[in-house]
């Protein structure tokens, strides 16, 4: 059999040995992430702010895999289908069509955007980045209903005028315009696993010498790890895998913007163990939500170091 980036879930099996609840309690464990092919579509690129919402950076097509949130896998592989809004793009480089002037009439905040920021792509460090369906702008439907009403006794009682004071209170307490979130229904056909994300699990081996997560060839070992079992540890592996090439001060902007996320949609802290990230302290707890010892920036880098070792033991980063 042909190696491949990606496989479809009915091909587990065969190839792996690896059955549908195999794959479920896997995914209820985060020890492998469902991912999706899209076709191109447009989208909002942004970012969740906690307490506030989904802010906007810029519009943008993108056509590639995204991956979707830990409950929306649970609940595709529960219901066998799943409506989804929103989604992290993971292949940057075919996000295409960058336009950052705002695209709406209805001004912010809205029940779909809380603010709009402005961002170029390449000012974006995530590696996985938030996008939420282009939304499709129109008239508030109370509009639509009171304007259809007025038609309708136009049409019953010809000589009839609607009041102007009702219109004029109608133009300056209903908005003109509202945002109709638009979604996509995935099916468990639609699944796909990356190889690279079996490898990570322990399913499979690597192809050949080189790792689809590399920077200048860097190669990750496969080798078990005693650091593994420590939840923060868990969360480091994540973050320097993704970037493996940032400094102790990146990976620690990293984490304060991960903080900034609502939990559901945090990229990297799957657990939300991020409790409060000072200039100093990070505040942690565990994933059964025991709090653990704050870490210092001295703690923090040296835990980088162990885990650079054991992710890269042939590699000098």
């Amino acid at each position: 059999m042909i190696e491949k980036e990606y496989y479809r879930l009915d091909e587990l099996e065969k190839r792996f040995n690896l059955s549908f609840s195999d794959v479920l309690y896997l995914v209820e464990n985060s020890k492998l992430e469902l991912i999706f092919r899209l076709d191109k579509k447009e989208y909002i690129i942004g970012g969740w702010r906690k307490k506030k919402g989904f802010v906007g950076f810029a519009k943008a097509s993108y056509q590639g895999f995204v991956r979707i949130s830990k409950n929306n896998q649970l609940a595709l592989l529960s219901e066998k289908e799943v409506s989804c809004d929103h989604f992290w793009l993971t292949e940057k480089e075919k996000i295409q069509n960058w336009i950052t002037e705002y695209p709406f009439q209805l001004a912010f905040p809205n029940t779909f955007l809380y603010m709009w920021q402005p961002k170029e792509l390449h000012e974006i460090e995530w590696q996985s980045i938030p996008a939420k369906l282009l939304p499709i702008e129109k008239e508030y439907v109370y509009r639509t209903l009171i304007n259809g009403m007025d038609k309708a006794f136009k049409m019953i009682i010809p000589s009839y005028e609607k009041p102007e004071d009702n219109e004029k209170e109608l133009d300056e307490k209903l908005p003109k315009v509202q945002l109709d979130s638009q979604c996509i229904y995935l099916k468990l056909a639609d699944i796909c696993l990356l190889h690279s994300d079996l490898v990570k699990a322990g399913i499979t081996k690597p192809i050949g010498l080189t790792s689809e997560i590399s920077f200048k060839n860097i190669q990750p070992s496969t080798a078990p790890n005693k650091s593994r079992s420590d939840d923060f540890n868990e969360l480091l592996l994540r973050l320097v895998e993704a970037e493996p090439e940032l400094t102790a001060k990146g990976y620690w902007r990293n984490l304060e913007r991960e903080l900034d996320d609502l939990q559901e949609y945090r990229v990297f802290d799957k657990h939300n163990l991020l409790v409060e990230i000072s200039a100093t302290h990070i505040n942690w707890k565990d994933r059964s939500g025991k709090p653990k010892k704050p870490m210092s920036f001295s703690s923090f880098s040296n835990r980088l170091t162990k885990v650079r070792k054991e992710l890269f033991p042939n590699n000098n980063i």
